[in-house]
């Protein structure tokens, strides 16, 4: 998966826990992680996600920080399989590689 597809699938989680009233397919990646999460940590989780993309998008060589942001979306919420899927995502191209 290439940089700007999983900034922009972080992007769509993102707008998907901060709209409580849309209408999503229960079976699609949004509705999977809505159910999974419980209400009072969508906000945290939307948090996290927020303060991923932007150290994609502004500082994608501070792999100390997106690791750290990684692990700890993992330890909350890795059991929840769109995310950890998306976490891999990122882990292969942010951090494994080091000539990106």
């Amino acid at each position: 998966m290439e940089r700007d597809e999983i900034i922009k699938r972080i992007d769509i989680l993102i707008r998907g826990l901060s709209q409580p009233s849309t209408k999503i397919n229960g079976s699609s990646e949004i509705g999977i992680v809505r159910a999974e999460v419980e209400e009072e940590d969508k906000p945290k989780l939307g948090a996290l996600l927020e303060d991923l993309i932007v150290l994609l998008k502004d500082d994608p060589e501070n792999r100390g920080k997106i690791k750290g942001t990684v692990g700890r979306l993992m330890d909350g919420y890795g059991h929840i399989k769109p995310i950890s899927e998306l976490l891999g995502s990122v882990k292969l191209c942010f951090l494994d590689r080091g000539d990106q």
